[in-house]
């Protein structure tokens, strides 16, 4: 008997129902009807706070909902001792792999490769060259809204690039590097590398499972649905200086994860699961995403003391205090300054000592933009951040499944929960 081969695809927020539209149109190789027809709706938790990417995929790899894992913030994963699906599958004998799972931790003792997602504080597995890939991505990641990137880091990044090159995969090379200049290819060159480099270890090591995890489409969904051709966005559109009215990044992402995702069904050594965890919807109006371009020069602004600061995606970031003195009194300075235009700017969770920051204000910040901090004394917040987006995306809770192979005998029945995933993944190794 041979032994089970798995690929789990985490395709990041897609939604399927959006893809139905174009595929209904263009001429697609993986995203055709045959396809589109078997797919398997999942569902997840109803509040929307809940409905973050870093929470349901949790729930796939432990098979608990949010209120049973708990685990609620991007990172927070790192400090609990809930056994994932990586390790439940490893501890039967078999290998597995990684390539940037949201929000999981590296807890295998025997894998050839785990690189963590560019986000966490989790550890690669013991290879200097994995180390460096994931040193590299997340430097590239974490500064994006900056637009800058190193000598250094850009050389590493090529080398990375060529090292894992596939000539198989040239048409999407092209169609990316050809228009580069648009903001959101750039987010596709990253998943067109990690892509490269899951399919380069799979070949090398041959793991029973191995996951891949792609995020450039829910980037995109959030900063460009309302430039969709075929959507009714209310009337809702970008404005030309953020993106040419001409443009259809949804397109784009599609025919960049059609040419990806065929290839994978057309390989006849691994059975085949894709999952979304969410999906997106186009928002109802017009909302402003900023980062804070340096979270620890904000934060001496402000006069705090602080242990260490943790930027985490695009809005958010962890703050670390010595002790609950230095915490109460962050908290005045930020209640203090947290208003704008009558509109909060802050949101936070505390957990002990640490506190868990988004910048939320999703109204336009303007060269006039101030904080009042105490004594009068001013911030101009317009300088301290970078301006991401317009956000174009909100998080919904359906999801979607596709499948090939044996693993398709075990998956749920439609509307079930996305935990229910780490049932399905169990049964087909026998678990």
């Amino acid at each position: 008997m041979l032994k089970k081969k798995l690929i789990l695809i985490q395709l990041n927020e897609i939604n399927f129902d959006v893809v139905r539209l174009y595929s209904d149109k263009y001429n697609f190789k993986f995203f055709n009807k045959k396809n589109l027809d078997s797919l398997i709706t999942t569902i997840s938790e109803k509040e929307y706070h809940l409905l973050e990417p870093w929470i349901q995929w949790v729930s796939v790899y432990t098979g608990l909902s949010a209120n049973e894992h708990k685990v609620f913030r991007l990172g927070d994963n790192q400090k609990n001792s809930l056994i994932q699906i990586f390790e439940n599958i490893e501890e039967n004998n078999f290998e597995v792999g990684a390539i940037c799972p949201m929000n999981a931790k590296n807890n295998l003792n025997k894998t050839k490769y785990f690189i963590p997602d560019p986000w966490s504080s989790s550890k690669p597995n013991n290879n200097y060259f994995n180390k460096l890939i994931f040193s590299t991505i997340s430097k590239l990641v974490n500064n994006n809204s900056k637009n800058s990137v190193s000598i250094i880091d850009l050389f590493i990044l090529i080398f990375i690039f060529l090292k894992f090159f596939r000539f198989n995969h040239l048409k999407s090379l092209f169609r990316i590097v050809f228009r580069v200049k648009k903001k959101w290819n750039k987010a596709l060159l990253l998943d067109y590398i990690l892509n490269n480099i899951h399919l380069s270890y799979i070949y090398k090591h041959k793991p029973n499972f191995s996951s891949i995890f792609f995020n450039a489409g829910a980037h995109i969904q959030h900063h460009y649905f309302f430039n969709s051709k075929l959507l009714n966005n209310q009337n809702l559109k970008n404005p030309n200086w953020y993106i040419d009215q001409e443009e259809d990044p949804i397109l784009d992402m599609i025919k960049f994860y059609d040419d990806i995702l065929i290839s994978y069904f057309n390989n006849d050594s691994y059975d085949i699961l894709i999952a979304t965890g969410l999906s997106q919807v186009p928002y109802d109006r017009e909302k402003y995403y900023y980062r804070l371009k340096n979270h620890t020069r904000f934060l001496k602004i402000l006069n705090v003391d602080f242990k260490n600061v943790y930027p985490r995606m695009t809005r958010d970031f962890l703050i670390e205090f010595s002790n609950q003195e230095d915490l109460k009194k962050f908290l005045i300075k930020l209640e203090t300054i947290n208003k704008l235009n009558n509109k909060n700017i802050f949101n936070y969770d505390i957990r002990k000592d640490t506190i868990f920051v988004t910048l939320s204000i999703s109204e336009k910040i303007t060269p006039e933009s101030e904080l009042i901090l105490e004594n009068n004394k001013k911030i101009n917040i317009y300088n301290e951040v970078s301006f991401v987006a317009l956000k174009n995306g909100m998080h919904c809770e359906k999801g979607y499944i596709l499948s090939k192979g044996d693993i398709s005998h075990y998956i749920q029945s439609n509307n079930q929960h996305v935990k229910n995933i780490n049932n399905s993944i169990k049964a087909y190794f026998n678990i």
